[in-house]
């Protein structure tokens, strides 16, 4: 979802563990520069390394890199480019998510850090109508957080990582304040937002309130391989408010995400304050084995509030802003979970469709 940049979601927010780690050149960091002729802000990691063999393991490739939004005004949109030594574009698959959190803000559903934008794979160039943005201002203190994956057996050197920003300048009447609003199947903090992928089909669901009231004007999300669908609905009626559907090859692989744009509600879907609602995911692991932490499920996407003077403050002594605010400026990227080769070997599983793991 810039979190939300996941559908126009910009809101308004395996290999073997004991392979060499990934790792950015540590002298490079994270290069900011302001494209004022394109109305860009362009965020570049370069000289990143990525070992041969390497799935999906956070341990491989994860990175936390801090940096300050140079300008003010309204981002809009964005893309993710990941490049090789060269800069010729390397296939969509190298890149397992990128994001950018904002420090200085909290989400709305929860008291962590609010999440920018958010991207998978499955995810395309992003644009909110040039009415919309989420206000910026310079200084404000951001972590680009990353993790790229190489399933070859050729190690990947001197890739760069590239985050273009569509971004509208200041001006006396701008564009709409939108603001990221992500909502998840499994809240939790740092990592840990990954859950276990059991054989078969499987449902997991949380609910949540909303401080502030508003219009959601649209809905994308991300989700791993295997996903079916996601949902958002009214905990109290169990009515569906919106679905999104995972877009699959035939092994099970996420090629896409659909998204709800709303497109018969004049405003967008209304979600009221303190009212609970339920962000429900659908997946069907046709493996016979349990793939750990091999799920994600959030949706993301641009939110008006009723009143934005409602937007809860960041609360530096909520225990869960501190552990997420901790993981996303520890540098943390070497720590590893344990789920590169069970997702290895369940798309090997998948690929034999081994007679004992299908369901009649």
């Amino acid at each position: 979802m810039l979190t939300c940049l996941a559908i126009a979601s910009l809101a308004l927010a395996p290999g073997s563990q004991t392979r060499e780690p990934a790792r950015a050149d540590s002298a490079a960091g994270v290069d900011v520069r302001v494209d004022s002729a394109h109305h860009e802000v362009v965020v570049t990691v370069r000289r990143i390394h990525i070992p041969e063999g390497t799935y999906y393991g956070h341990q491989h490739a994860e990175a936390y890199l801090q940096f300050l939004w140079p300008v003010r005004g309204w981002a809009r949109g964005y893309r993710v480019d990941v490049l090789d030594s060269v800069g010729r574009a390397l296939p969509r698959e190298v890149l397992h998510h990128a994001g950018i959190a904002d420090l200085d803000r909290r989400q709305l559903p929860y008291p962590m850090p609010l999440r920018l934008f958010a991207a998978g794979r499955e995810t395309p160039a992003l644009m909110l109508p040039a009415s919309m943005g989420v206000p910026m201002t310079p200084d404000e203190h951001l972590v680009l957080y990353y993790m790229l994956v190489n399933p070859a057996a050729a190690a990947i050197d001197g890739a760069t990582l590239r985050i273009s920003i569509a971004w509208t300048p200041d001006r006396a009447k701008g564009p709409r304040n939108v603001f990221p609003l992500s909502l998840d199947a499994n809240p939790a903090v740092g990592g840990a937002r990954s859950f276990d992928l059991p054989p078969g089909v499987s449902i997991t669901s949380a609910e949540f309130t909303i401080p502030a009231g508003g219009y959601l004007r649209a809905v994308g999300g991300h989700v791993h391989d295997y996903a079916v669908e996601l949902r958002l609905e009214d905990a109290a009626t169990n009515k569906v408010l919106a679905r999104i559907t995972a877009q699959r090859d035939s092994t099970g692989r996420i090629t896409g995400v659909s998204s709800d744009r709303f497109l018969f509600k004049w405003r967008g879907l209304h979600l009221a304050a303190n009212q609970r609602y339920r962000v429900v995911s659908v997946y069907d692991n046709p493996t016979c084995t349990t793939i750990p932490s091999g799920a994600m499920a959030f949706m993301v996407g641009p939110f008006i509030p009723d009143d934005v003077r409602r937007w809860p403050a960041v609360d530096p002594a909520n225990p869960l802003f501190l552990e997420d605010y901790a993981e996303l400026v520890s540098s943390a990227g070497d720590a590893g979970h344990p789920h590169d080769m069970a997702e290895m070997k369940g798309m090997a599983d998948i690929a034999d469709k081994t007679p004992a793991c299908r369901r009649s």
